[in-house]
């Protein structure tokens, strides 16, 4: 029998997260503080309790993946510290260069992202030596790709692996790339719900229906953004590696703004009427239904809490065992599709049968792009051992599994009773 492999990251850290981040919504409504600024708290709490769990309960900072020593086993060395911190800057001024070349970063929608930023950036600037400082003198092997990076800048001399500046490049392409949509996500959606709790009224099932429905993306942005922020090597949360494929990042950015608008406008699978309207002369058919709604929901945001620390699209940061990942290998992409159909109804399109199945065939197709990603993470992950005995915990052990294994005795039951 297969046991099930540990999980980089422990429900605990997950719990942790949440309690956090509840307990500083509280303390945080009715202030009349920026949204960016009550944005930016909620994440430094969220993050400061799953960091404490990480390291006072489960020592994740003694992990051999961290590629550092228990205690320091070299005296401090300016020169590379100095080095190093010259790769830093170097890479966050080509980011700031990207974000400000490119048009899409120009937008009002970015601007609760710029002004937290400018706020985290000199306590980031400020810090900085001196994590790297403590790093240093604990890494294994500490000519790391940003102390090549920086004597690239001072001397010239080239890095002696290019995949690790490849994938160091890679690795920021994705923070670049996906804390701004994911803080601004957090601020809109956090943003909507202080507004919920400022005008309490009395109970209407769509009302919080749509009330839980914004609290659940709320969590999953926020809990999103911790893992975007906090990758560091010192609590063993790092990059391992970046998907290696173009295919990899196009089918995962097609579903992100502002790929998505392209992925929107051929497969738009919406009918103009949804599971509110359709079932609203069933009062009780349209609770159940919204509570099914509610359940992919959690299931869905439930697999991104699992992460922890560790959340992040197209990287490998430790292999996630715990949670609904104990039963199937993408939870999150299962509940979130299954939610699509049952928010939509496409196959109950008002212009008739033909459009239902056309509308159908279209979210197929959109499910299909899901199932592309799922293979590309996949093959990407496969390539750690540890995947690959997840891998085979979920065949012996998973859902799909478990309903083979009932479905074949289903038959020898019955023959059975029928003898007797």
């Amino acid at each position: 029998m297969t046991n099930r492999p540990s999980s980089a990251s422990a429900a605990l850290t997950g719990l942790a997260g949440l309690a956090a981040l509840a307990i500083s919504i509280a303390a945080l409504t009715g202030t009349g503080w920026p949204i960016h600024l009550k944005a930016m708290i909620i994440v430094a709490a969220t993050a400061a309790a799953m960091i404490a769990v990480d390291t006072l309960c489960f020592r994740t900072y003694r992990n051999p993946s961290t590629g550092l020593q228990s205690g320091p086993v070299r005296k401090l060395h300016l020169e590379r510290v100095a080095r190093k911190l010259i790769g830093l800057i170097v890479t966050l001024a080509i980011l700031a260069a990207i974000y400000w070349i490119v048009p899409e970063y120009r937008r009002d929608f970015y601007a609760p992202y710029w002004s937290a930023l400018s706020i985290a950036m000199p306590v980031l600037l400020a810090a900085a030596p001196f994590y790297i400082a403590y790093v240093d003198r604990r890494q294994q092997e500490p000519e790391d790709v940003y102390a090549e990076i920086g004597a690239l800048i001072l001397t010239g001399t080239l890095p002696t692996e290019m995949n690790r500046l490849r994938q160091h490049t890679l690795g920021w392409a994705v923070k670049g790339f996906f804390l701004p949509l994911m803080f601004t996500y957090s601020c809109a959606t956090l943003g909507s719900l202080f507004a919920s709790l400022g005008e309490p009224q009395p109970f209407q099932f769509l009302r919080w229906h749509a009330v839980a429905t914004d609290i659940l993306f709320m969590v999953d942005v926020l809990i999103a953004v911790v893992g975007y922020v906090f990758t560091l090597r010192l609590i063993d949360n790092h990059i391992r590696s970046t998907e290696p494929t173009l295919f990899g990042w196009l089918v995962c950015l097609a579903c992100y703004p502002p790929l998505n608008k392209a992925t929107g406008a051929y497969l738009d699978y919406e009918t103009g009427t949804n599971w509110t309207t359709l079932l609203q002369a069933w009062p009780a058919l349209q609770a159940a239904w919204g509570i099914a709604i509610l359940l992919c929901l959690f299931i869905f945001v439930w697999s991104t809490v699992s992460f922890g620390l560790r959340f992040s699209n197209l990287t490998h940061r430790g292999i996630i065992t715990s949670g609904p990942y104990r039963w199937t290998k993408h939870p999150a992409y299962i509940s979130k599709n299954i939610a699509w159909w049952l928010i939509s109804m496409p196959f109950l399109a008002e212009a008739g049968p033909a459009e239902g199945l056309r509308h159908s065939l279209i979210l197929l197709a959109l499910n299909g792009v899901y199932a592309l990603r799922a293979f590309t993470e996949e093959r990407h992950l496969s390539r750690d051992p540890d995947y690959v005995a997840y891998s085979a915990y979920i065949a012996e052990h998973g859902i799909l599994a478990r309903l083979k294994r009932l479905r074949a005795a289903v038959p020898q039951t019955g023959f059975t009773q029928l003898a007797e």
